[in-house]
């Protein structure tokens, strides 16, 4: 198991593969990502020109590509990955070591891996904001449903962070991958999983993106930096905790209504806030939490969190039909759920879809858009 990951870090630090690669003693990997990503990390590194790209890959990856890529790492004699771009290729990329050290779908799936096959991977995430980076777990699609690829030997063993990959994504995508790495954060830290150590992430995640999120989305380069930092925080800390009820909730919502994960993340993120204030187990963590954000009241942070969906256009969805609201319900993943730091019930849910798509009236929208306008002045 990789307890430690070789991180490079800093603009440029891309052209540095080479370097990384000596470090695992790879000599031909195979590369997992898209273009432009793939052409960018061909340029940096004219040497790699003649190693194999594996593209062939769903943006919602599903089990069966990992055959695909296994079958090309076996063709082409390679003994290592690399994955750049966002969480669908570093997710592929584990899914085909996954692939490679199992003897058949079924120990793939279990997490039952024999480590017979050279394989070290070094993860370049193309976005801020999965964390996919930190984490020994993969998210694939199988028949049209959702599962999870977990063993520790799934975690990269080398990260290179460079957040000149970040300047020519659409400022959507920056906006949701933000929103994604933001909401992990603040669910890992109330986790049932959460210590002292998995806060320490889960805190310098949430701060970082708090800090830097306007200006870099405004272009600031030193922002991106620390946004791509935060982002691999977010990914240390749910690595030690997993996500709660805010991640379970927001797969169907990107399913049935089109929203990215990051955006369907936060969409339900303040109310489950808000529900858990009404719990008197809850307030130490909540008003420590509040504390760390800067703000003190709790009943301020699902307010801030709604205003930055607002100042950043993220629609608010209408509430859908009953049966809409029931198939939402009956989607979510109980198994996640076990981490949520209080017990919700099926009504609770439904409850939490249902008022987080009721519209805010006018003047409850001005003033939560005020506390993220002027939140962080002296």
């Amino acid at each position: 198991m990789n307890q430690y990951q070789k991180v490079l870090r800093g603009r440029n630090s891309l052209a540095r593969t080479g370097e990384m690669l000596g470090n695992f003693r790879i000599r031909k990997p195979l590369i997992v990502g898209m273009e432009p990503l793939t052409g960018m990390l061909l340029k940096k590194n004219p040497f790699m020109a003649s190693f194999p790209v594996f593209s062939g890959f769903h943006p919602n990856p599903d089990l069966s590509d990992s055959a695909y890529g296994a079958e090309l790492y076996r063709k082409e004699n390679c003994d290592g990955l690399i994955s750049i771009g966002g969480g669908s290729s570093i997710d592929t990329a584990k899914a085909v070591k996954a692939r490679l050290c199992s003897e058949n779908d079924e120990n793939m799936i279990g997490g039952r891996l024999t480590l017979n096959v050279s394989c070290p991977h070094i993860a370049v995430p193309g976005t801020a904001g999965t964390g996919s980076e930190a984490t020994q777990t993969a998210v694939a699609y199988l028949e049209g449903s959702k599962i999870s690829l977990n063993h520790p030997d799934l975690r990269p063993d080398g990260v290179i962070l460079d957040a000149s990959l970040l300047d020519s994504l659409p400022l959507y995508h920056k906006k949701s991958c933000a929103l994604d790495a933001l909401s992990q954060g603040i669910e890992s830290y109330w986790s049932r999983q959460a210590d002292n150590d998995s806060r320490v992430h889960a805190y310098l995640a949430v701060i970082g993106i708090l800090d830097n999120l306007k200006p870099y989305l405004s272009g600031d380069i030193h922002a991106a930096d620390e946004m791509l930092d935060a982002s691999y925080q977010s990914g240390k800390a749910i690595q030690m905790t997993r996500t709660t009820a805010a991640h379970a909730m927001s797969y169907m919502l990107t399913k049935k209504l089109g929203l990215a994960h990051g955006h369907a993340c936060m969409l339900t993120l303040p109310v489950l806030w808000e529900m858990m204030s009404g719990h008197e187990e809850m307030l130490d963590t909540l008003k420590d939490l509040s504390t760390k954000m800067r703000l003190g009241d709790i009943q301020l942070v699902p307010r801030l969190l709604k205003g930055i969906m607002y100042d950043l256009n993220m629609e608010i969805p209408p509430v859908p039909d009953e049966k809409t609201l029931e198939e939402l319900t009956e989607s979510v993943n109980t198994e996640r759920l076990d981490n949520h730091p209080v017990k919700l019930s099926k009504e609770e849910i439904k409850y939490a879809y249902r008022k987080a798509m009721t519209p805010d009236s006018d003047n409850v929208k001005q003033a939560c858009t005020d506390i993220w306008k002027y939140y962080g002045r002296a």
